[in-house]
């Protein structure tokens, strides 16, 4: 057993009493470092670089089922065009003469269908025949107005301001039923789709911005966050975040690679 004289444990009570706020101090400015690291590891996990594609909002493969050759080429591969341009006009003279064929049926129908009938009102004739008559008459008009429908297909125009991508077909051709004649893209509406782990969604607010740069032009682009994918994959527990261009840039096109570097912070 130790024994203390009475100055030795006031000066040993003192210092315990001293050291306790010491300790507080010590435990909050911890706590303070400790916070700030957690808020610049989360920083930092938000600003990690994250691959992305850039797409088209606007595409289309045209394709036909009209059994023609192909009479003209509105636009080569490479080649931009705009909203309304003919793109593709196939050789439909035998369609718009058998068109001319089918409205004639239809006259045709429609005088037997109004003579019948003014004989019905006349008593000279009776209510199947102008029932049959004017079967008749509905059935021409339909078929007329299917091959008029098919007709439109004849001339292809350009749905939207854009540049064709692909060409499978040549003028004179007779193209294959299904088959995609041309592959147009928009190149003035992109998108960045970009792969983000999910436990980032909450931060990747519409309105962030963003830094992302092309693998092709080696260049940094600014861009901002459109919106979220609706869905999270449960395997890789990632998700797509996609985002546009500030501004239009003629060197990037669709199908182009890069990295995005995301901030969570909102632009004004």
């Amino acid at each position: 057993m130790h024994s203390h004289t009475r100055d030795q444990v006031s000066h040993i009570s003192f210092r315990r009493r001293v050291s306790r706020p010491v300790g507080g101090a010590a435990w909050i400015a911890l706590g303070c470092a400790i916070q700030v690291d957690f808020v610049q590891a989360q920083e930092t996990r938000v600003a990690q670089p994250l691959r992305g594609v850039i797409r088209a909002v606007h595409q289309a493969a045209f394709s036909t089922e009209l059994a023609t050759p192909v009479a003209a080429i509105g636009a080569r591969e490479g080649q931009r065009f705009k909203s309304g341009d003919l793109l593709l006009e196939f050789d439909c003279r035998r369609q718009h003469h058998e068109l001319s064929a089918l409205a004639a049926t239809v006259r045709e129908a429609q005088v037997t269908h109004e003579s019948n009938a003014h004989l019905l009102r006349n008593g000279a004739s009776n209510r199947n025949d102008v029932a049959i008559a004017q079967t008749r008459l509905q059935k021409a008009q339909s078929e007329h107005a299917a091959l008029k429908q098919r007709l439109a297909g004849c001339q292809i125009v350009a749905p939207f301001d854009g540049v064709v991508v692909e060409i499978g077909v040549n003028v004179h051709e007779l193209p294959a039923p299904g088959k995609p004649l041309m592959v147009v893209v928009s190149d003035r509406l992109l998108e960045i789709e970009v792969i983000v782990p999910s436990r980032e969604l909450p931060r990747l607010n519409t309105g962030i911005r963003f830094e992302f740069t092309v693998d092709e032009t080696q260049r940094i682009y600014a861009a901002h966050v459109l919106r979220t994918g609706g869905a999270v994959d449960p395997v890789s527990q990632t998700a797509k975040v996609y985002a546009t261009f500030s501004a239009h840039f003629d060197d990037v096109v669709p199908g182009m690679s890069g990295t995005a570097m995301l901030h969570a912070r909102k632009g004004p």
